[in-house]
Order: structure tokens, then C-alpha cells, then sequence
């Protein structure tokens, strides 16, 4: 689970219920218990979180909201867990999960437990409960302290930890005394049920937050960092995913859960050393089957759990061995009866078969259920045996636990042994519909009742709390697994399957887009990228499935999007790329397809512009090619885009026409969105600034009639993107007031979706228009917000515009004399470097940051959109070496080209240089400008 993300609206109603010391926050799906916390500074004890999980949440706001009401344990799976296929005692799971964090009631309303059950009736909340509704700002401080700061958190351990209470108290007395702590073991030894135990003890004596990462489903090195990042809340596409990772960490005390790391060892090492370097308030717990061997590490090596002595015991003797106690408590909970004293012998012997070992001790355990204690010690103990001899160059903990896999897998039927070598295709969790997709020629109702019964031999894992994928092997379990599979014959076609399924399910997040929020489809979808990953890897890499991974990075794109892995996709579509070229008759419209994709990469990580070139043209004639409208479509936004960020303005306006003429031949109202959108923007530079609204209204108009649209969902929202540049235009023709408000929708609703490029981009609109209006709180809110999620999402093709206002922000708030100085030499010693884009937009806050360049693009046809403001710059050029005549003579020229693009922004500004050359010669004058044309933007520049 995650850590929230974002503090809704300040001026949204939630609901909120009370009762006794707790109050659960609907909307926000948090518990708290008042005075559990630190003491306010008003004397008032703070509240505390209450640590429970996304189902268990909805399962007491479910009961709350009917408290005194027995509900059925039916209707509550049908609700809590609709769509979801569950065992019935997730019910009794979850309550018992719920009982435990609310702990006992006061006992001052008569109840004993705040949740009861009675059998034939179901479940009732006890609890007197108020519900009132409160605006978003009343929500308490811890709200705010979270809300800026997404992490992974460990999962949540489902059942008891036996055996295992010193091993966890080491582990913490560790933690107290070293910084990095490492526990070593054989697989199966029980070292992440430990780690996870250890830091949830660890958050609720000390209250520091525990973050997580699961490294197990890597199947690459290379990805170790990014998986990092995402897991921390930092950008994982980041150039340097280092330093993305110790900012957002940077002042926190914490507690880093690193998970599985044998197999990365070599590459975590570094990273980790630098970490716990850069970060005095990290901690880091990993588990490993080695040691990271990183100064500093704190080694504790995990041991078997202890088993009972050879000689004869009685039962209650046995279980003093906490081996027997887990043998006993998995063999019950897989539906063995009572076990009796003369069984006491017999399961102290499996004990010490398994060496004590808990996946091996779990995996037996099962059998329990459908056989006696006595035949499994015969049958257990004569095949170990035979596994031991033919496998003597092992260590004796790793032939046990192969023993008992091996032993697990002899006992099962063929329908059971091909479907679980068929999962291992699987790097991490699963859902049904997935498992069902790997049965290939299996009925898939016989498929279903084969998964449920190797969960029920603890053979694949089931997470009752998990409603989306609650399936997976454990990654000792997947190795074996997939060797087996590797032995097949089937292996090469149950790949291919697996990448036409992920294929498939991209397909589908794909569509969700439309209907989903960002975070709704973050949780639905975004586990999938490590088996899209291998997916990748296998058809890919190793060339065994061309055609499947051309068609998966197509499928894919929004997936690396929306998880801002972008740097990572567009090495897929290279890759892809290549493949195609090296084709005897290379796939046009595959390739065309790929190179659409690329473009929008490329724009995002900021790609040079030989690569975009070559990505626009490669598109735009291959959508010619084979005539397929979408594509060409596609490519011509991507060139438009492209000529347009670069300065190109007139290039982008010819395809701006171009595809313009194909939306209006066109039927489909998100082409003719898209259209809207270019041509307002290729207007808006050309300087014709009427023709932009015309076309920025249209497109918001049509973007309010049908929502989101399927046109170019891996870029920003197609309302936010037609705002972001509507509310320049507006400012521009001297809507100052209409331009701040249009910017704020943007901005709000971008904001609203939770997705990142939304934001960016109507931030891209919006900073400008704060600092042209010299709202200077407002731009520096806006210019850090932009900065931010930027860096956080790893998106580097935005971050620079971020950079150009944040030059346009210093200068504006420098203080006049030699600070204001100071900062326009350091931008003129960087100008030549700049493209024409960037010295565009900064001319427009310095008539200092300009240069001849400018004054040859505008007589070259470009530039048009500050025209004015580049002439009114060339006359402050003229003015201060003395030649007024020609400066009076620029200012003049400024104003009336102003006049004549309907710019009024521009035309007061250029008015106002006017009016105060003219008060400094003397001179008087009837024309006086507007007092907001004549207040900053003329003092910024003098």
C-alpha cells in the first residue's frame, strides 16, 4: 500500500465519524485516535494514524456507517469485496485485523468489543457514531504532514509470527545501535516476515515512517534505482535517481525496508552507502541471502526456528519448539483436526525433517489437511532421504527446503503441476483472470478450482487484503517453479502467451484511462510493469518474439507514462526500433506506430532535435505511406509540437493547416480537439492572436461536452492543455483579470486528475500569466508547484520551461540597485546558449535579455507572438546609449504593432516606455497609460 499522495480540495466537503477516541475520515480513508499523538502547541493532544489496511478500511466504514445493525457475512463480500474472488474468511480475517488496531472500548457504553459477531446473523458495529461534514481546511495537521510525500509501505503480515519474538527484538536493538542493518539467510528462512514485524515495532515505539522496497521482481540490474524511486516517492526518470532519491528523503527520519536483494547486491551496495552518507535520519533495514558487504552493515545471520529433541514427547512437550507451533497453527488453518499426545512424536519428527525451516515447515503443513501426522512422517522421511543422496554438494538448509518443494510437487496431480510451473511467467502478484489467461487448452472453471487448490497448499500465496491481484508465488516458490518450466517443452509458447496477455491488459488500461482517475488507475494497473518488463526482455532482448514486443511497447505506452518511466520506454521503442530496421522488408506501419510513440517521449525528456526530426519525418511519411489517419494525425501533432517548442512557428503553422483540413474531414470529436488545440497555438506564435481564441474557445467547448479523450492521453488532459494556452492569449489582449482565472481553472483541474503533465503543462500557461500580471505570490506558488512535480515525475522536458520562469521570478523580486544587477549579468552571460524560444520569453520580463538574433527572426517571419515586446526592448537598447530619437521611434513602432494584433498587454507596456521616455525628456503629453501597463513591467526593465 501507499502512503496518501495528496490533500484534497481546501474548499471540498468530506465526511468525517466519530466514535469514542477514533475518527474516520471518509474521503481521505484514514483512521485516527485522538490523544494517541504528540502535544500540540495549544496543549491539545494531537491525533494519531491508525495504521490499517485499504480493505480493512472499507470493511469498518461499511460497519460504521450501520452500526447496530448485524450485517451478513455475505452481504459484506458481496460489497466490501465485490468483483473479487475471496475465500470466506477474509471476513473473519479482516475483523479480527480490525479488533486489534481499535483495541478494547472504555466500557462506559455497556459493549465489550467494538465489532461483534453472532452466528446466522453476521456482524455489528457496536460503537455510538456521530457523522458530521467538515471543509477539506479542517482536516488535522497530520493530513498535511503526509500529503506532500508518496511511499510504499511494507505489507501487512496476515498471519501470526511464531517463533520468532528474539529474532525481532535483535533486529531492533540493532537498528538503535547501526544505520544499516542486514538479515542474512536460505531462502525460506522467514527474513522478510521478521524485517516486516521488526519495522512495524519499530513505527509504533518511535512513530518513524517505514518505507518499502520489494526487489524481487527485478529481473535486470539495472532497474534497481528506479525501483527505489518509485517505492520513496521520487522521480524515477530522473537523470540522476540518486540525487532524486535523497531529495525527496532529504530531512526525514525513516526506516527503509529494502526486501530480496540477493540477486542486485552488486549494483545496491553503492547506492546504499551514499544514502546512509547523504542522510543522517535514514535507517535501513535489507534482507538478503548474502551481505551487502557496505561499511557500517550490521550483519544478523537467521537461524532455523528451533525444533524439539529427539527422545519421545507428549503433544504440549512438542509444542514448546516453535517449529511444532507453526507446524500445528498452518495444519489447523489448512483444516487439520485437533492433534492428540500420541501425535506428539510424530510431528516433533517433521520438525527436525525440515530443519526447522518455516517455508518448508508451511508447505508440509497443508498436507495436513487431507492426511494423517503418520503417513506424512513415513512418506516425508523416505523421500528426503532419496533427495539427500542424490544431491550431497548442497548445504543441508538448501536440500531441505528443495526436499520439501520437490516433495510438495510429487504430491501433486497434473493439472496442478502444469499450472503452477505455468505462474512462474508471473514476477510478482497475479490475478485470477491472469492465471486463467497462462491455462492455455484448460476449461477455465477446472483452471480456477487448480489455483485454489495450490493456494491451499501453500504452494501460491493469497493475500486476503489485496482486491485487485491477490495472487502470487513467493520468490523462492517462482525459481522452483520456473525451473521446472525451463525442463518443459512448453516454455517458448507459455512466454508468447504471457506477452499476448500483457498485451491484452494494456489494451484494457488503456481504455480504463478514459474512466479512471490517475491514482484509480495507478492501483488497477500499474503492478503490471515488472511483467511487462519480462515481457519486454524475453521478446525483445533475446529476439525470440519480434512482432509480440512490437506490438507490447505500442500497448504499453500509457503504463510508462503514467508511472513517469519515460527515459526507460523510449529505450523500448529504440530497441523496437532497431528490430524493424534490420527486417529484409521492414513493417511500415509498425514502424510508423513506434515512431508516433517515440515523438512523445522524446518531448518529454527532452530530446534533441536531430532525434525529433528524424522521429517527426520517419512518422509523418510513414502515416502517408500506408494512409492511415490516425497516425498521421498523430504525427502531425508531434510535428507541430515540436517546430513550435523549437521556434519553428511558421513550419508548425503549415501542419497546424494541414491537419486541420483532416479534423474537419473527420467525424471524431477528439481529432477535432487536437486540432483546436495546434492551430491555437501555432496562431498564438504567429501573432494572430484573434485566430488563437477563436480556436481556444472551440476546443474548450468540445473538450466540456466529452470529457477526456483517447487522442493523446500520454500527453496532458486535453482541457488543461487548450486552458494552458488560453489564458496567454487572454493576457495578451488584455483579459489580465480573465487570463488569471482561466490559468487558475487549469491548473485546479489538472490538480484535480492527479496527473502529472497535466499539471506541468497548465503551469506552463499559468507562470507566465503570474508573472506578466506581477502577482508574484501567486508565481512563486506556481513556479515551485511546476519545479516540483517536475522533478518528481522525472519529467525533464518541462523542467526546463520551470527554469526559464524561475529566472523571470528572481529578477522580479531582486531588489532594485545592485541585486537587480547582479541578476541580469547572470543571465546575459548564459543568453547565447539559449534557443530562441527561451530568449522570447525572457525578453518578455528584462528589456535587458535581448539581442540582435531576436530583431533578425522577426524580419526572418518568426517570433510574432512578442513582436512587441522585442521592438519596445530594441528601443530601451537605444535610449540608454542616448539616441532617444530612435528609441522614440521603436517604442512608437512597438505600440502600433500591438495595436494592430489586437495585443493590448503589449500595447500598454510599449505605451508606457513611451509616456516615461517623454516624462524624462520633459516633455508633456495627453496620453498617459494605463496605471497597471506603466507600474512593473517598465520599472523591471529600467
Amino acid at each position: 500500500m501507499q502512503a496518501p499522495s495528496m490533500a484534497p480540495s481546501t474548499s471540498a466537503l468530506e465526511a468525517r465519524w466519530h466514535f469514542g477516541a477514533f475518527i474516520l475520515w471518509e474521503s481521505q480513508r484514514r483512521l485516527e485516535r485522538l490523544g494517541g499523538g504528540d502535544t500540540a502547541a495549544d496543549g491539545a493532544n494531537a491525533a494519531q494514524v491508525v495504521r490499517i489496511g485499504p480493505r480493512s478500511f472499507d470493511l469498518l466504514l461499511y460497519l460504521v456507517r450501520r452500526a447496530g445493525e448485524f450485517i451478513a457475512k455475505d452481504e459484506l463480500l458481496n460489497t466490501v469485496w465485490a468483483g473479487v474472488v475471496v475465500e470466506e474468511a477474509s471476513v473473519r480475517v479482516h475483523v479480527s485485523m480490525l479488533r486489534k488496531a481499535l483495541g478494547e472500548p472504555d466500557g462506559e457504553d455497556g459493549f465489550k468489543e467494538w465489532i461483534s459477531n453472532l452466528p446466522q446473523r453476521g456482524y455489528r458495529f457496536n460503537g455510538r457514531v456521530q457523522r458530521e461534514t467538515v471543509a477539506g481546511e479542517e482536516a488535522p495537521a497530520t493530513r498535511a504532514r503526509v500529503a506532500t510525500w508518496t511511499y510504499t509501505t511494507p505489507p501487512v503480515l496476515l498471519t501470526a509470527l511464531i517463533g520468532r519474538d528474539e529474532d525481532t527484538e535483535t533486529v531492533l536493538a540493532s537498528l538503535a545501535e547501526h544505520r544499516l542493518v542486514t538479515l542474512v539467510g536460505a531462502g525460506g528462512i522467514g527474513k522478510t516476515s521478521v524485517a516486516i514485524r521488526a519495522s512495524e515495532c519499530r513505527q509504533q515505539r518511535d512513530g518513524v515512517p517505514v518505507a518499502f522496497v520489494d526487489l524481487a521482481p527485478l529481473i535486470s540490474q539495472d532497474h534497481v534505482l528506479s525501483t527505489m524511486a518509485r517505492a520513496l516517492g521520487a522521480a524515477p526518470d530522473l537523470p540522476d535517481l540518486l540525487s532524486a532519491i535523497t531529495q525527496a528523503l532529504a530531512g526525514r527520519d525513516m526506516l527503509l525496508l529494502v526486501d530480496n536483494c540477493e540477486h542486485v547486491v552488486d549494483t545496491l551496495a553503492a547506492p546504499i552507502t551514499q544514502l546512509l552518507g547523504a542522510l543522517p535520519g535514514l535507517r535501513i533495514l535489507a534482507t538478503s541471502r548474502e551481505a551487502l558487504r557496505v561499511p557500517g552493515e550490521r550483519v544478523l545471520r537467521m537461524s532455523p526456528l528451533a525444533v524439539p529433541p529427539e527422545e519421545s514427547l507428549t503433544l504440549a512437550e512438542a509444542l514448546q519448539a516453535p517449529a511444532v507451533q507453526l507446524l500445528v497453527c498452518r495444519a489447523r488453518a489448512a483444516g487439520a483436526g485437533p492433534f492428540h499426545d500420541v501425535q506428539g512424536p510424530s510431528l516433533a519428527r517433521v520438525a527436525r525433517q525440515l530443519d526447522g525451516i518455516p517455508l518448508a515447515i508451511e508447505l508440509v503443513a497443508a498436507r495436513l489437511g487431507v492426511q494423517s501426522v503418520g503417513d506424512l512422517v513415513l512418506r516425508l522421511d523416505d523421500h528426503i532421504r532419496l533427495f539427500s543422496t542424490g544431491s550431497r554438494a548442497a548445504l543441508p538448509r538448501h536440500r531441505t527446503l528443495a526436499a520439501a518443494l520437490d516433495w510438495s510437487i510429487a504430491l501433486l496431480s497434473e493439472a496442478e503441476l502444469t499450472m503452477f510451473r505455468r505462474l512462474s511467467v508471473f514476477r510478482g502478484r497475479f490475478d485470477v483472470e491472469s492465471a486463467l489467461g497462462v491455462a492455455i487448452g484448460t476449461d477455465p472453471e477446472q483452471a480456477f478450482e487448480t489455483l485454489i487448490s495450490l493456494a491451499g497448499k501453500s504452494l501460491v500465496f493469497f493475500d486476503s487484503q489485496d482486491a485487485i491481484a491477490p495472487y502470487r508465488l513467493l520468490d523462492t516458490t517462482r525459481s522452483y517453479a520456473a525451473a521446472l518450466l525451463a525442463q518443459s517443452d512448453e516454455r517458448p509458447a507459455l512466454l508468447h502467451r504471457h506477452a499476448t496477455l500483457m498485451i491484452e491488459v494494456m489494451k484494457t488500461a488503456a481504455a480504463d484511462l478514459q474512466g479512471l482517475s490517475v491514482q484509480e488507475w495507478d492501483e488497477r494497473h500499474a503492478w503490471r510493469l515488472n511483467d511487462v518488463r519480462s515481457a519486454l526482455e524475453h521478446c525483445l532482448v533475446q529476439e525470440t518474439d519480434a512482432k509480440s514486443a512490437h506490438a507490447l511497447v505500442i500497448a504499453s505506452a500509457h503504463l510508462w507514462f503514467h508511472l513517469s518511466l519515460v527515459a526507460e520506454y523510449q529505450h523500448w521503442v529504440m530497441a523496437a526500433l532497431r528490430l524493424v530496421d534490420d527486417q529484409l522488408e521492414p513493417d511500415v506501419e509498425t514502424a510508423t506506430s513506434l515512431y508516433t510513440v517515440l515523438i512523445t517521449a522524446l518531448l518529454h525528456t527532452g530530446g534533441s532535435v536531430a532525434q525529433l526530426n528524424e522521429a517527426c519525418d520517419r512518422a509523418l511519411a510513414g502515416a502517408l505511406a500506408i494512409g492511415s489517419a490516425a497516425l498521421e494525425l498523430r504525427a502531425r501533432w508531434g510535428r507541430c509540437t515540436h517546430d513550435m517548442f523549437r521556434g519553428e512557428y511558421t513550419a508548425a503553422l503549415r501542419h497546424s493547416q494541414a491537419l486541420e483540413h483532416m479534423a474537419l474531414a473527420w467525424s471524431d470529436p477528439s481529432a477535432q480537439i487536437l486540432s483546436h488545440r495546434v492551430c491555437a497555438m501555432a496562431h498564438h506564435f504567429g501573432g494572430r492572436f484573434d485566430l488563437s481564441r477563436q480556436h481556444s474557445e472551440s476546443g474548450q467547448s468540445a473538450a466540456l461536452k466529452i470529457g477526456r479523450t483517447s487522442a493523446n492521453l500520454v500527453g496532458p488532459d486535453s482541457l488543461v492543455a487548450v486552458r494552458a494556452l488560453f489564458c496567454r492569449t487572454l493576457w495578451i489582449v488584455g483579459d489580465t483579470s480573465g487570463a488569471i482565472e482561466m490559468a487558475t481553472a487549469a491548473v485546479e483541474r489538472a490538480q484535480a486528475i492527479g496527473h502529472s503533465v497535466s499539471v506541468c503543462s497548465a503551469l506552463y500557461g499559468g507562470c507566465a500569466v503570474a508573472l506578466w500580471s506581477e502577482d508574484l505570490p501567486l508565481a512563486r506558488r506556481w513556479i515551485q508547484l511546476m519545479t516540483e512535480e517536475a522533478r518528481r515525475r522525472g519529467l525533464t522536458g518541462w523542467l526546463r520551461y520551470a527554469e526559464w520562469f524561475s529566472q523571470g521570478l528572481r529578477l522580479a523580486e531582486a531588489a532594485p540597485g545592485p541585486d537587480r544587477e547582479t541578476c541580469v549579468r547572470e543571465v546575459q552571460r548564459e543568453y547565447a546558449s539559449y534557443d530562441p524560444p527561451r530568449r522570447e520569453m525572457l525578453t518578455t520580463f528584462c528589456l535587458d535579455w535581448m539581442d540582435d538574433g531576436l530583431i533578425a527572426r522577426l524580419e526572418a517571419g518568426e517570433g510574432h507572438w512578442c513582436a512587441p515586446e522585442i521592438w519596445r526592448a530594441a528601443g530601451w537598447r537605444e535610449e540608454q546609449a542616448g539616441r532617444e530619437a530612435a528609441a522614440e521611434g521603436l517604442y512608437q513602432r512597438a505600440k502600433q504593432l500591438a495595436l494592430e494584433q489586437g495585443a493590448a498587454g503589449w500595447e500598454r507596456r510599449a505605451a508606457a516606455s513611451l509616456a516615461a521616455l517623454w516624462s524624462r525628456q520633459g516633455r508633456s503629453t495627453t496620453e498617459q497609460p494605463p496605471s497597471r501597463g506603466a507600474s512593473g513591467p517598465d520599472r523591471r526593465s529600467t
